[in-house]
């Protein structure tokens, strides 16, 4: 073999942002990136980060930079960006984490509840990676892009009410692709990672105050457990290095075999 395994994975002399990254699945693939050799952007709503943050800061010094940004702000993105830009000579690749997910019955949805799930989870998206795009582009970068999606996108997530979630993801798991076709000629690749039942503190906060949830977190995937945010760093090193590339439009499942039940999990219910 030519090229070995680890340079595949390798993300030495990159440069990666990584929205939504200060805490939960965000932090989980930056620390990733930083392992496979990465200087890594950050972006996040919270003014200054948590702990694990600082700490991997200090673990790996200059590696790892904090950009306070709301992505649902035009201004702030711009301007977080622009900095990154800036400071790092560039960009190699992205992630875009930032997220939030309402649980609740469709009809109890306020028209709040939808704009601010849709500034997040799809303008902020979209606008995070146009920046970026336009940033490869000017460079002559052949990046990656690697989104965030959701088993929901594609089939119901039993237990949780989640129709306007779904549908945020859905736009996710669209957009994708379509932009996987429209950079392909630049050289830029575009895929996705849909999650299954990932023990964040987000899901982990809403199971507390319904039992009968976590233990569907725990029964419904055929693995029979939830799965970590660790098991999605191999996915995103995967779809940020050079081993994928050849793979653009990809939706890579991280599910514990949930997208193959077809409806098997209704006995738990």
């Amino acid at each position: 073999m030519s090229e070995t395994i680890n340079s595949l994975l390798s993300l030495t002399g990159r440069v990666i942002i990584v929205t939504g990254g200060a805490r939960g699945i965000g932090l989980t693939l930056a620390e990733a990136c930083m392992g496979a050799g990465a200087v890594v952007a950050v972006t996040d709503i919270v003014p200054q980060p948590d702990q694990e943050f600082i700490y991997l800061q200090a673990k790996m010094p200059g590696r790892l930079h904090y950009y306070p940004c709301d992505v649902t702000s035009r201004e702030q993105l711009v301007h977080a960006f622009g900095q990154i830009f800036h400071n790092h000579q560039g960009v190699d690749g992205i992630i875009t984490a930032a997220g939030i997910c309402i649980d609740k019955p469709f009809l109890e949805h306020t028209w709040e509840d939808i704009q601010r799930q849709q500034a997040v989870n799809e303008t902020g998206t979209f606008f995070a990676i146009q920046q970026t795009v336009r940033k490869m582009k000017e460079q002559g970068t052949k990046g990656s892009i690697v989104m965030i999606c959701s088993q929901t996108a594609q089939h119901v997530s039993p237990g949780h009410q989640l129709t306007a979630y779904a549908g945020s993801k859905g736009f996710v798991w669209s957009f994708a692709r379509n932009l996987a076709h429209e950079l392909a000629s630049d050289g830029i690749r575009v895929n996705t990672i849909s999650p299954g039942y990932i023990a964040t503190a987000m899901n982990l906060s809403i199971a507390a105050h319904r039992p009968d949830l976590h233990r569907i977190f725990n029964e419904a995937p055929p693995m029979r457990r939830m799965g970590r945010p660790e098991d999605l760093k191999m996915a995103a090193l995967y779809l940020l290095g050079e081993g994928s590339a050849y793979v653009s439009g990809l939706d890579l499942v991280v599910d514990g075999g949930m997208s193959v039940t077809s409806g098997n999990f209704k006995s738990i219910l």
